[in-house]
Parts: C-alpha cells; structure tokens; sequence
C-alpha cells in the first residue's frame, strides 16, 4: 500500500492489510513501535539516523539531523499537527505541505528553485 525508500537500506513498508516493516534508526523503531497512529509517508535523509515520519492525522516525528531550512519552517508554523508530506533528499534539500495545500522547500538550487515557483 506504501513504500519509502531510503540510502543505505532504510525502507518503510506499510501493506494492504495494515502491517508494516522498517529498517533504519532505533528511534524509528521506538516511534513506530510507540504509536498507535497511521503513517501516511516516512522520509529518510542524508544519515542513517535522519527520518521525518507524518501520521495520517497530520502530526510528525523526526529524529537525527533535518535540514535547517525544515527546522526554521516547523518552528515559524509552531510546530503545527497538520502535516501532509514532508520529504528529505541526500545533500539538505526538503520540501513540507501541509494539510490545506500549501508546501514549502528548500536546499534546492537556484533554477530547480525558480522552475518549482512557476
């Protein structure tokens, strides 16, 4: 039903009948194993420590090292439960939207920057 792969062998399998399997961080596994939620999507960045997880009710965990950029924007919208989708690439890019459509990024370079704004 859904997939997120990751470097270094991280993935997250979420199947049709609700089960799911992982590998990746420790903390991962606590968060998943910790929550009765449902995962809507799971990023994995740069270092194999590095995961950003959203729940289907728009609340999220992270753990390791998020891009500054993502760190910023989470606080200046105070941390607000009403994620869509958050994704992480391997050299700090990101890209956040939340539940009523509106989506933010980061860490991009300058003309996938200004091609993503038209």
């Amino acid at each position: 039903e859904y997939i997120a792969m990751g470097s270094q062998n991280r993935y997250y399998i979420r199947f049709a009948n609700g089960k799911s399997e992982w590998v990746g961080p420790d903390t991962l596994s606590q968060e998943l194993q910790g929550t009765s939620r449902t995962v809507r999507s799971v990023a994995f960045g740069e270092n194999f420590n590095d995961c950003f997880v959203v729940y289907e009710d728009g609340w999220w965990y992270c753990s390791g090292s998020i891009p500054n950029g993502l760190n910023s924007k989470l606080k200046a919208r105070e941390s607000r439960a009403d994620l869509d989708r958050v994704s992480l690439g391997p050299d700090g890019e990101w890209f956040l939207r939340a539940r009523n459509g509106r989506s933010w990024w980061g860490g991009v370079s300058d003309l996938l920057n200004s091609d993503a704004r038209e």
